[in-house]
């Protein structure tokens, strides 16, 4: 039981791409998506514009709009599943190519609305699709459904998430409390804005904890979100820039700047499957699936007795 005040860090995401012809989704407006995320339970805080994109902080993570795609993102107790009725207000079944929902294993899963069964179940009566299962279902994984009509995805088109639990104390000090820098920004003081350099980015500071920034380069784009409390201590780190052969780098990068004592990673790439060897960690459970043409490969690594290295990519 929680006898203590606590935030639900690990996310909940919607992934939706809009068949051909379809008009650009960043033309229907902002007010479209600011009811999309109140349908989940969350609010824009502020929207950083870019000639591909408008990438919106939210109150429980961030939503990324491009005109033929989008990924939301949330935290905490929303349950982003009720923004799927309010997208097809706007966006009708058949104008949609894919869709993936995906749910991480949460730290307090009892104080939850709804569970994934549940929400995959709503899902099921809005559009056909399947559920699979990355890890143990009553520990650590990775929950999603996909539709489950034909998809190719485009052949340059990864995605990469590093998702850290108990992060360094030391480093959960520097968001707790956070304070941004006059003339500068706590990404640029922290290194974080090195981990992708020549991203334009837009960041936010909880009170009393907590930090969230999303950095945007054309259509590629990364999100990272801080939940500093020693109790449910979680940071989550994604992107869709194209890591291929970069990946033992990028993931010493982002683990490197935490430290956590486990992580998991997931990766979308089209018809491959990495092997990543990560310096200090061990590798557990590893599961992959094929999903609407991606390979969805899950990794979990927990602390070795040597603590963290460098990594080494064995497979690009």
């Amino acid at each position: 039981m929680v006898t203590e005040s606590f935030f639900e860090g690990p996310e909940k995401k919607l992934e939706l791409v809009a068949t051909p012809g379809f008009p650009s989704l960043r033309a229907l407006g902002h007010g479209v998506w600011e009811r999309v995320v109140g349908a989940a339970g969350a609010r824009v805080i502020s929207v950083l514009h870019t000639e591909r994109c408008d990438a919106f902080l939210l109150s429980e993570s961030s939503l990324f709009v491009f005109d033929d795609w989008l990924v939301l993102i949330t935290c905490g107790q929303t349950t982003l599943v009720d923004a799927v009725p309010e997208i097809l207000r706007v966006i009708p079944e058949e104008s949609i190519a894919l869709l993936v929902y995906e749910r991480k294993s949460e730290h307090f899963p009892e104080h939850q609305p709804t569970t994934f069964r549940e929400d995959a179940q709503r899902l099921q009566d809005l559009l056909p699709g399947r559920t699979l299962c990355f890890g143990d279902p009553h520990g650590r994984c990775i929950q999603l459904f996909h539709t489950s009509r034909p998809y190719v995805p485009k052949r340059n088109d990864p995605t990469l998430e590093v998702l850290m639990h108990s992060i360094d104390e030391d480093v959960a000090k520097q968001f707790a409390p956070a304070r941004l820098p006059e003339g500068g920004s706590l990404a640029q003081r922290l290194g974080i804005d090195a981990i992708l350099p020549g991203f334009t980015t837009s960041e936010h500071v909880f009170k009393p904890a907590g930090y969230s920034l999303n950095g945007v380069r054309g259509e590629d784009f990364y999100t990272c979100h801080v939940t500093p409390e020693k109790m449910g201590s979680y940071v989550s780190f994604e992107t869709n820039y194209d890591f291929r052969g970069q990946l033992a780098g990028l993931v010493e990068s982002i683990v490197g700047l935490f430290r956590p004592r486990s992580f998991d990673l997931v990766t979308f790439l089209p018809k491959t499957r990495p092997e990543l060897a990560v310096g200090g960690y061990r590798l557990g459970e590893r599961v992959v699936h094929t999903v609407n043409g991606y390979q969805v490969s899950y990794f979990q690594y927990s602390i070795s007795a040597s603590g963290p290295q460098v990594s080494q990519e064995l497979t690009p």
